[in-house]
């Protein structure tokens, strides 16, 4: 996904994370705000959305065109606003890690060309580093010694999904916030989602599901004709072709999901049989992940998973 696609792909009406909001303005106005601060959740919760309209806040105070702090609404006609999705911005420096790959030494290197050069304005500078947790050793050796000497107007606002461990070395340099939250807060930011970009919903609501995860996992059941009513085995055969296909590695991901939520359902049911159930579920997972190691035969892997779900 291109930065400035992730940006528009972001909510311009912040929902459930006000006082997360709320707290890094008071940090900014009172000059205590970290040069280096972590923020830390599971995906899709929002970190990025929180971020940029914090970003927003700060940088459109001098336009007509400004933040609504009251409501917490982007201006989407706001000068910076447009400045971040045109990648114009002198202000504003963001990092992302391309799917499935670690953020390289070389993106680190371009990141520290950056910084040298001088902004147009003497104001702050904010640094968004997304998906850190796919620092490499290599890239986060490069970026400590620029996290650990700031310059005076140079902030980094790093964000961890938590999809692999986050280096010590990176962690132990950060002020850290952990953005948390809870199933009625999940469920409200969804349903205002669904309602403002008026979504087709096909896949089951279910509240371990972030609303990001929701997101992108309607998209795929729509991309790849899936529906909820489908059989388990169904969803997991459109799941595993389109994946052949398209080496989206979030197809994976949501057949992980799928599959965790199908079992729960049975060790719910069938509280007598937890090992034998859990084996099960551990034993597909390790075809999957068998599967895309490998590249292992698609129909054998099928037929073992239809074999597997059948003696459940």
């Amino acid at each position: 996904m291109n930065k400035n696609n992730a940006i528009l792909s972001q909510s311009t009406q912040l929902i459930a994370l006000d006082y997360y909001f709320d707290e890094m303005v008071k940090l900014y106005k009172s000059k205590k705000f970290p040069k280096v601060l972590l923020l830390n959740g599971q995906k899709g919760i929002g970190k990025f959305t929180l971020v940029l309209h914090f970003l927003n806040y700060i940088f459109s105070t001098k336009e007509k065109t400004n933040y609504n702090t009251n409501n917490k609404i982007i201006n989407i006609n706001s000068k910076f606003y447009n400045s971040i999705i045109n990648q114009t911005s002198q202000e504003i420096i963001l990092l992302q890690a391309q799917e499935d790959k670690n953020i390289k030494i070389n993106d680190i290197r371009n990141l520290k060309s950056s910084l040298s050069s001088s902004s147009l304005s003497d104001g702050p500078r904010f640094t968004i580093i997304d998906e850190v947790e796919f620092l490499n050793t290599n890239s986060a050796n490069a970026l400590l010694k620029t996290l650990e000497e700031p310059s005076d107007n140079n902030y980094f606002i790093l964000i961890n999904n938590q999809q692999s461990n986050l280096l010590e070395t990176i962690s132990s340099r950060c002020l850290k916030n952990n953005i948390f939250l809870n199933i009625a807060q999940k469920k409200s930011i969804i349903d205002f989602l669904i309602q403002d970009q008026k979504i087709e919903i096909l896949i089951d609501k279910n509240e371990y599901m972030s609303p990001g995860q929701f997101i992108i996992f309607n998209d795929h059941f729509k991309k790849y004709k899936i529906f909820s009513s489908d059989d388990i085995k169904i969803k997991l055969q459109k799941l595993l072709y389109g994946y052949k296909k398209d080496k989206n590695k979030t197809l994976i991901s949501l057949s992980f999901f799928l599959i965790d939520q199908f079992f729960y359902k049975l060790i719910i049911e069938n509280e007598n049989r937890i090992e034998f159930l859990l084996d099960i579920k551990f034993s597909l997972i390790d075809r999957i992940n068998d599967f895309i190691q490998y590249n292992l035969n698609i129909n054998s892997v099928l037929n073992e998973i239809e074999l597997k779900i059948n003696n459940v």
